[in-house]
């Protein structure tokens, strides 16, 4: 078969695995046993067994020339001369020569490629020295390589591709499982944070919840002291002719002179002590001019005189109170009994400091404890309008205080 022929011209001795791939390539498909038929009809020898070649000419006798006639020699030459077919002796191709550069060329890959594909080639067919060949080549010398050699080369580029497109494919194949891997990973890490993110969210409820709970039993608590204060307080008269409720025992000298001072208004209706929306107001007093609320400051007047600036933390001489705003703290007082009462009455909010004070603008009256009760008096007679009994009751009501023993007088 001519296909097989050209392979074993151009290959040293082949097996029948390899000859097999060798037609394949060529497009030529047979059965092992199609293929031994094929080389045992005749052209094709076994040698070394299991590796098949080229049969050898038979050479020509030198006999039959000099033993010829010279009339058949000259027979032979006009026979020749006449058309008589001789067959000619088989030459074998010359080598031809490359260098590393023309070489990988021709085989059609880079020169690093060529390099590869030539220690590949010293394990697939040692019968070939392949090392000394790639020494010359990367020495940059030209050498001589036969078709046989060039074949061979030619086979190890494809092998050689093949397998770069394998390793190709792995490599894909790896990235693309490394890829995934990554993405269920990062879908378990989304889900963990998930779950981590809604159980923090069910500990804010609950911690939010308790927080709730507990402000509950507080009010109620604090409510339970109140009525508890309620019950066993009791409005007493004042020499000024006024009514006086203590919620709660002076704890301070400074309180102890505040409820005195009070205790002098006229006509007047004073709550000491008094819870209302969550907060404490020192004192509450129903005036028939108007309501005061006042806020009192145990700072004694040997500290030095106290500022309370209109938009600054206060201070006294210089140093920081306690309380950094007290304007604010008893403006916002004013604001809670307003929003308790829904009365429209005239609301005066009081800072009472034991010592000299020194205070910005007019939204609040600034005096010492000792005269709160003229400071109270005079601001509250100054107002036009007037605070009527029903407006006395109904506030003290809205206070949650006990009833007078009798209505106020003055009103």
């Amino acid at each position: 078969m001519p296909a097989v022929a050209e392979i074993l011209r151009l290959r040293a001795p082949l097996s029948l695995q390899v000859l097999r791939a060798a037609l394949k390539g060529k497009r030529v498909l047979l059965t092992e046993a199609e293929l031994l038929a094929i080389l045992r009809s005749g052209g094709f020898v076994e040698s070394p067994p299991g590796q098949w070649s080229l049969a050898p000419s038979p050479p020509v006798s030198s006999g039959a020339s000099s033993g010829a006639s010279p009339g058949a020699s000259s027979g032979a030459s006009s026979g020749a001369s006449s058309g008589a077919a001789v067959p000619a002796a088989s030459v074998a191709p010359a080598a031809v020569r490359f260098n590393q550069s023309s070489l990988a060329s021709r085989a059609g890959v880079e020169e690093d490629v060529l390099l590869k594909v030539l220690e590949s080639l010293v394990t697939d067919h040692p019968e070939v020295n392949w090392g000394a060949l790639r020494d010359r080549l990367e020495s940059g010398a030209d050498v001589a390589v036969s078709e046989r050699t060039l074949g061979l080369l030619e086979e190890g580029v494809r092998r050689f591709e093949v397998a770069r497109l394998r390793a190709e494919k792995q490599e894909a194949e790896g990235r693309a499982r490394e890829a995934e891997r990554r993405r269920e990973l990062q879908q378990m890490a989304e889900s963990e944070v998930a779950m981590l993110r809604a159980e923090l969210d069910d500990e804010r409820r609950r911690a939010h919840d308790a927080a709730i709970e507990r402000d509950r039993l507080r009010q109620e608590a604090e409510k339970l002291v109140a009525l508890k204060e309620q019950e066993t307080a009791a409005w007493v008269a004042t020499a000024g002719g006024g009514w006086m409720l203590d919620l709660g025992a002076p704890e301070t000298f400074g309180e102890e002179k505040l409820r005195q001072a009070l205790g002098q208004l006229e006509s007047a209706l004073v709550v000491l002590n008094v819870s209302l929306g969550g907060r404490e107001l020192e004192a509450v007093v129903v005036h028939p001019g108007g309501v005061a609320v006042i806020e009192q400051y145990d700072i004694p007047s040997t500290a030095g005189v106290v500022t309370v600036p209109a938009s600054e933390a206060a201070s006294v001489e210089g140093r920081p109170l306690e309380v950094l705003d007290p304007r604010g703290e008893v403006l916002a007082a004013v604001r809670v009994l307003q929003k308790t009462a829904s009365l429209d009455l005239a609301y005066l909010p009081v800072l009472a400091f034991q010592g000299p004070a020194d205070a910005e603008g007019e939204d609040v009256l600034v005096c010492l404890t000792a005269e709160v009760d003229l400071a109270v008096d005079d601001m509250l007679h100054s107002q036009s309008s007037r605070v009527s009994v029903e407006d006395a009751i109904s506030l003290l009501a809205k206070l949650g205080v006990p009833d007078l023993p009798q209505p106020p007088s003055g009103f």
